[in-house]
């Protein structure tokens, strides 16, 4: 039978509709704050320094979980871990929404991003298993269909429901979206045969990343706030430094069991992907929060406007990361590599320069630069990442990606709140993080150039 032959029963397209909605729920949540930040500190009367972790804890969390909840479906089964994360993310949503202290949202945040780890590894799996091997493809466009939509009408969502609702509704509506993929997931998707895996989970490990990176956010967020002689910033990083070599003793003790396993570290390939995706993604996760909180604060766009404003960008990303596939054929990865995060680097620098009286016009060829660069470097690089190490490995290596991407992102975002709140006013700050994320990402440019560099010339060569 051809590859393209096998049909697909009612049973597969329910199962891949309710991974779709899944993944919609997830990927669109996460982006819906970028235009509500604003807002949301009205609401609670506190600065856009601190409310940056409505976005930071979430990304803490999943960055660290990410890699163990692969473990986790693996041993305790993808469709019951599956609906743990769904029940979690409406549950942490809707006490969210309904939150009057600001620590309470972000605790909500902190547990959502605990809660879409789950589901996201899990729907991953789900997917390639649902249907047969030769259909593969498909099902992995679906879900590439699912995150490039929702990344996309997610700012535009969560402008529209800031605008004229409320910034709560967007984590309201994901109560009946996450019900609703319940339900039918109960009811139409197979349940799953798993065997018991051996690999027990680094938890000690898990922990020591998590509080050390918590404290160094927090030491940027007191940074903000006082100065670098201050006795709780210095406590707090002297926390993160220990707590960090903490978890290298740690991950060095588990060996096979470890967070990141030694393998992965040691092979200077995957390692010099890792740090390019963690320093690119401050450019993504820069664009993505502070584009609408100029367009809002300075040009005074509505929050709807200011979703709608990153449109560009993220409607360019998806189309390049679908073309970046076929290009990939015939230029490889590491060019991608290093053309995507150099693009990145010069967006951010070009909207550096974009400062006093600007129509939105003249953001567009910066945000289509940024996009463009953003969707041909995210597919070439993971793809760069799981082929260098072992096949074995090559779901873990993934796993391990996202983790640099996501604390990559939060870190980021703490440095540049601090950015914003030394600056004397916002307008200067958001200028100022665009810049220092130009190099950021520059440096995330030239990891793999130098890296790559013979094989590149090779190309060129030829």
């Amino acid at each position: 039978m051809g590859r393209y032959n096998s049909p697909l029963s009612r049973q597969h397209y329910w199962g891949l509709s309710v991974l779709f909605l899944a993944v919609v729920l997830v990927a669109g949540d996460f982006t819906a704050f970028s235009p509500a930040l604003p807002a949301i500190a009205h609401s609670f009367s506190s600065d856009i320094a601190t409310i940056h972790w409505v976005v930071n804890a979430y990304s803490l969390i999943y960055g660290v979980i990410i890699v163990a909840s692969g473990r986790f479906a693996d041993i305790y089964g993808r469709r019951r871990i599956f609906f743990v994360g769904v029940f979690i993310f409406a549950i942490s949503s809707l006490a969210g929404g309904l939150a009057e202290k600001l620590w309470v949202l972000f605790l909500c945040r902190a547990l959502m991003g605990l809660a879409g780890a789950l589901i996201w590894s899990a729907v991953l799996g789900m997917a390639y298993n649902l249907l047969p091997q030769e259909r593969a493809s498909f099902a992995g466009g679906v879900i590439l269909a699912a995150l490039g939509l929702a990344t996309a009408c997610g700012p535009v969502l969560g402008g529209f429901f800031t605008e004229y609702l409320s910034w709560r509704w967007i984590l309201f509506i994901n109560v009946p979206i996450a019900l609703l993929v319940f339900l039918l997931g109960w009811n139409k998707y197979p349940v799953d045969t798993f065997g018991k895996v051996n690999n027990h989970i680094d938890y000690l490990s898990m922990l020591a990343l998590s509080i050390s990176l918590f404290c160094f956010l927090l030491a940027m967020d007191v940074l903000a706030q006082y100065s670098i002689k201050n006795f709780l910033v210095l406590l707090l990083l002297s926390a993160f430094i220990l707590l960090f070599l903490a978890f290298v003793y740690t991950e060095k003790r588990a060996k096979t069991n470890a967070l990141v396993p030694l393998g992965l570290i040691e092979n200077a390939s995957f390692l010099s992907a890792g740090f390019s995706v963690m320093l690119v993604a401050a450019a993504f996760f820069a664009t993505l929060v502070y584009i609408p909180l100029l367009f809002i604060s300075v040009h005074h766009y509505s929050a709807l406007q200011a979703g709608v404003a990153l449109l560009p960008m993220m409607v360019t990303s998806g189309v390049f990361a679908f073309i970046s596939g076929f290009l990939h054929e015939k230029l490889g990865a590491r060019l991608l590599i290093c053309v995507g995060a150099l693009g990145m680097s010069i967006g951010l620098f070009w909207l550096s320069t974009l400062k006093g009286e600007m129509s939105y016009f003249q953001f567009v060829p910066a945000l289509l630069l940024i996009g463009t660069s953003l969707g041909i470097y995210s597919p070439a690089v993971v793809t760069a990442a799981v082929t260098v190490v072992d096949p074995a490995e090559s779901s873990l290596a993934g796993a391990v990606i996202y983790m640099f991407r996501f604390l990559g992102g939060a870190i980021a975002l703490g440095i540049n709140a601090t950015i914003l709140a030394v600056a004397h006013d916002l307008e200067t700050g958001i200028y100022r993080a665009f810049f220092v994320d130009g190099i950021v990402a520059f440096i995330g440019f030239l990891i793999p150039l130098v890296f790559y560099k013979n094989q590149l010339i090779k190309i060129f060569r030829e």
